[in-house]
């Protein structure tokens, strides 16, 4: 009778247990080294023929910026707020923004009265020139007659310089008065430019300044960049961030890779356990040094082509969020 399993013999039991054992520990060798093996092929030549490439997710982003000096009174929003557009966001308070529009006040108003008074004198003398010129004519008139009648010794002498006096005083009067009205007409000009000029001063001034509110210029996402308050701002300092619009994302194509990615590609993007679907935009014709958390000390790159990729609108990417994208082996993208 014939066993269908082998027996073990007693005389050589040590030896055919070791044997045993051999074969399982060749085993996890060759596994061990074959996993080494592959993941040395991965690392040398793996980003030559699989696609896969850092990337940062990105939106629309929008710079709340200082216009002028001032303080933070209030803060409205918080981190993360979706804001549309208009919504209140910050109160400052900007002592030095009240002085100019005060002093550029009182300077509208100055100039406004001046302009006032050379309203007036302008008028007046408008009014006066019709008698001025008439009494000009007349005393002209009158002298001509005079030196009709002088010639025959009618007039007295006195009688006739008394008549050029009132001649020449009527003339300067006339004159004068035609001066001072073109003068006045020039001076008004320059008065009610420099008067138009301060009054929108003024009020650009009061709509840059608000009365201190800040309020969103686009819809989007408030940035994690936030004031506080009693905290002071100089001009053009950055206050907050809104992120807004279409959301995309900038990948940095490794530069071994050796098969092309094509406009309208789809790729997959992973960030920790999130997941989605992309689309490429555009291959952009220039290259960038990838962000220090990118960078890997044993294999630094210092700069590698971007890539711009289309994200849908539920994505669950959070915005500079950094992703990985794959999707392509040996030129081949299997996602649809």
């Amino acid at each position: 009778m014939k066993y269908i399993r082998k027996r073990l013999r007693i005389d050589n039991l040590d030896r055919q247990q070791r044997k045993g054992s051999g074969r399982l520990s060749r085993s996890i060798y060759l596994l061990i080294l074959g996993v080494l093996v592959l993941s040395l092929a991965n690392y040398l030549v793996g980003g030559m023929f699989i696609l896969s490439a850092d990337g940062i997710v990105l939106a629309e982003r929008y710079i709340v910026s200082a216009g002028y000096p001032a303080t933070v009174d209030r803060v409205l929003v918080s981190e993360g707020d979706t804001v549309p557009e208009g919504t209140p966001l910050l109160e400052l308070t900007s002592f030095d923004m009240v002085k100019e529009i005060a002093e550029l006040s009182v300077r509208t108003s100055e100039l406004a009265v001046r302009a006032g008074e050379l309203q007036g004198k302008l008028a007046m003398n408008q009014a006066l020139l019709p008698l001025a010129e008439r009494s000009a004519r007349e005393s002209n008139d009158a002298i001509l007659r005079l030196d009709r009648v002088s010639t025959r010794g009618l007039v007295l002498a006195n009688r006739r310089d008394e008549a050029l006096t009132a001649n020449y005083r009527a003339a300067e009067r006339y004159a004068q008065l035609q001066a001072e009205s073109q003068v006045t007409a020039k001076e008004l000009l320059v008065v009610e430019t420099s008067q138009q000029i301060a009054s929108d001063a003024v009020r650009k001034m009061k709509a840059i300044y608000g009365d201190g509110r800040i309020v969103a210029a686009v819809t989007g996402v408030v940035g994690s960049k936030i004031p506080v308050p009693g905290q002071v701002v100089r001009l053009g300092d950055e206050m907050l961030q809104i992120n807004g619009g279409k959301a995309y994302l900038f990948a940095y194509l490794p530069d071994e890779y050796l098969f092309p990615l094509t406009k309208g590609t789809r790729i997959e993007v992973h960030g920790g356990s999130d997941r989605s679907t992309g689309t490429v935009e555009r291959v952009l014709p220039i290259a960038d040094a990838l962000p220090a958390e990118f960078q890997n000390l044993l294999r630094p790159r210092d700069r590698s082509r971007l890539i711009r990729i289309a994200l849908p609108e539920d994505h669950p990417f959070a915005v500079t969020q950094k992703v990985v994208i794959r999707g392509c082996v040996f030129g081949w993208c299997w996602v649809r």
